[in-house]
């Protein structure tokens, strides 16, 4: 931490990068941090290969998100990226990144490869805790904005905090945030509390294609790309949909599966207790936490399904 906290002091010109399919911890911890460095005086630009999710489109009012094609310049004199686990993560802003040899990573993920020039990588709930102890340590006051956008990674990573990776130090950053003007009823109404018409469709959607295996103790679903203009909703409506699949009592692992455009699958991947569903993504082209991670798999729904369950039992 100290080294990137020099780094930052002895830097001006600032890109920030967040991973693929953007969430409340990748959002909520780069636009923090660029609030940061511009109350340092510094210049800094946050960048994002995919859209914004609607629930978190009202964060844009703090400052631009800008993806890979409309980020307004190409030179920085150093960049980060935010809760990125590896260097695929960025998407199309993997060149930004690639392009400079003055790099920063910091991450939550214990499959982190320690891509940078300099790394910060520890395995905490949520990456927005990092970058609270790194605005700490330049001490940049937490004003409201940054406050709300970190208190939005710390929940969003940890399930509103009922996720075994919510410890005391996370919840008293969450408690310093409210000090410091977090607005948590606008907050968890706006991430929690509010669904589409569409997304509440996709519940039920995804509950048909329920299928347990291993005596229950492992439970798939799956939305197909149709699902979505048949009812109305959107990828992004998909983000809680396992959670439906790990609350079932009895159930281990919980996977899920959505369709993209390409015919192949996103897959998700929790677990309750002990299974360790990062080994079982880094089978599926993917990554992240012991209890919560994902991966891809490019193959038929059946087929897919079959092996998912498969490399499952396993890990039981």
């Amino acid at each position: 931490m100290q080294e990137i906290e020099t780094k930052i002091r002895n830097e001006q010109d600032f890109l920030i990068i967040g991973h693929i399919s953007p969430d409340g911890d990748t959002i909520g911890s780069g636009m923090a941090l660029l609030l940061a460095l511009k109350s340092l005086g510094k210049s800094a630009i946050f960048v994002v290969d995919g859209k914004v999710p609607e629930k978190l489109a009202f964060l844009e009012q703090y400052a631009p998100i800008y993806t890979p094609e409309s980020c307004p310049k190409q030179e920085f004199g150093c960049v980060i990226a935010v809760d990125v686990s590896d260097k695929g993560r960025m998407g199309k802003a993997q060149a930004l990144f690639d392009a400079n040899d003055n790099t920063v990573v910091i991450d939550h993920h214990g499959t982190n490869p320690a891509f940078g020039a300099v790394n910060y990588i520890e395995t905490v709930g949520a990456a927005g805790l990092l970058i609270y102890q790194l605005i700490q340590k330049l001490q940049v006051p937490i004003t409201k904005q940054i406050a709300d956008l970190l208190y939005i990674a710390l929940c969003t990573d940890t399930g509103n905090f009922s996720y075994s990776n919510t410890d005391a130090e996370i919840l008293h950053a969450a408690a310093v945030l409210r000090e410091a003007g977090a607005d948590i009823p606008s907050i968890i109404e706006r991430v929690y509390k509010e669904r589409r018409l569409g997304a509440t469709r996709l519940i039920g959607r995804s509950l048909e294609h329920l299928r347990l295996a291993a005596d229950g103790k492992i439970a798939l679903s799956y939305i197909l790309k149709e699902d979505f203009a048949e009812l109305g909703a959107l990828p992004e409506d998909t983000e809680e949909l396992i959670n439906y699949t790990r609350e079932i009592k009895g159930v281990e692992i919980a996977i899920f599966l959505r369709q993209g455009d390409d015919e192949h699958f996103k897959v998700s991947f929790r677990s309750k207790k002990y299974a360790d569903v990062a080994s079982l993504a880094a089978e599926f082209e993917g990554g992240g936490h012991i209890h919560a991670s994902g991966g891809y798999v490019r193959q038929p729904l059946e087929q897919a399904i079959e092996r998912l369950i498969e490399a499952a039992e396993k890990k039981l």
